[in-house]
């Protein structure tokens, strides 16, 4: 089997709006473009490089124990990762970087345009992508034996960089009437925890090793008013507490019916899920967490150690 790209991928907005069809489109002449070339001329360097790196040793539902024991019938994708999670946590592998997979290419500071999918769009302003000379109308070719056809390709390499320290990207500068484009060497030093992000979508966060300790919801604009509280405004309500022992709800003193309005500082409003991926980006085990909170209707700061991964999962519904 020869891999020439990938193409799909969604983000915490919608599940839509990183794909057109004219991207697709795109990404699939590029293939066709890509496979002619191999049969045309099998032995040229440009033909070899024209595939995707195979994996050394393809990772199958079947080399995950915890999936032979306890899952029968269809098995999905999210819960493939689910028991990856599951199955790293078991075997003492767990490594937090998997909590973040498919870094979006924003994590850099680049915005792709989506009718083309791996030409920029924006770059943001002092991001490592800016620092270091990409442009808008800059397309990214490819990272050593890595083809990038579509922004999935993008946001796979990016997979496969996470532990690295730097990223080497072929671009080629925009295109302008009646000249040959000009292809350089971009050099992306990559900073600790750059490939953190929105996890909140994700259905295998229910998996994550982490005991919560509580359950709650974001509060509607009928007790935001009774609490005195902006709309726009962080205010996820502490409903229950869950569990003797351990978790983030105890590490920090969380109480039944306090609610939260304040992580750092940061009041802008979240879903519960969006609050535990925020606390995943900006944590990890012995990490001191700040939260604020109204408790009877007067604010108070809480503090805590964010507690060690932990699970005892060893199934997924």
């Amino acid at each position: 089997m020869n891999v020439y790209a990938r193409y799909g991928g969604r983000d915490a907005e919608s599940p839509e709006s990183r794909l057109s069809k004219e991207s697709l489109l795109h990404t699939m002449r590029q293939v066709l473009e890509a496979h002619e070339l191999r049969r045309r001329e099998p032995a040229s360097a440009a033909a070899r490089e024209a595939v995707q790196p195979a994996p050394e040793k393809p990772v199958r539902p079947d080399d995950f124990p915890l999936i032979r024991k306890h899952h029968n019938g269809c098995l999905h994708c999210h819960q493939v990762q689910e028991y990856r999670l599951l199955q790293s946590y078991a075997d003492g592998a767990f490594d937090t970087k998997l909590l973040f997979p498919f870094p979006l290419p924003e994590n850099l500071g680049v915005t792709f345009q989506r009718d083309h999918g791996h030409r920029v769009e924006r770059v943001k302003p002092d991001s490592v992508a800016d620092r270091h000379g990409i442009r808008p109308g800059d397309t990214i070719l490819r990272t050593g034996k890595i083809s990038v056809r579509s922004e999935e390709d993008f946001r796979w390499l990016l997979h496969r960089h996470r532990g690295s320290a730097e990223l080497v990207l072929d671009v080629e500068s925009e295109r302008t009437e009646g000249a040959t484009p000009t292809r350089r060497q971009v050099v992306l030093p990559l900073e600790a925890g750059w490939w953190k992000g929105d996890v909140s979508w994700r259905k295998s966060l229910r998996s994550y090793p982490v005991v919560w300790g509580f359950l709650g919801y974001s509060v509607g604009s009928e007790e935001r008013r009774t609490a005195g509280l902006e709309g726009d405004s962080l205010a996820i309500k502490v409903v229950s507490l869950r569990g003797q022992t351990g978790g983030v709800a105890q590490a920090v003193g969380l109480a039944k019916g306090d609610l939260i309005v304040g992580l750092e500082g940061q009041t802008r409003v979240l879903t519960l899920e969006q609050f535990k991926s925020e606390l995943l980006k900006r944590y990890a085990p012995g990490d001191e967490i700040r939260l604020e909170v109204l408790r009877e209707g007067k604010p108070r700061a809480l503090q805590g150690r964010f507690p060690p991964w932990f699970t005892t999962d060893r199934t997924v519904p």
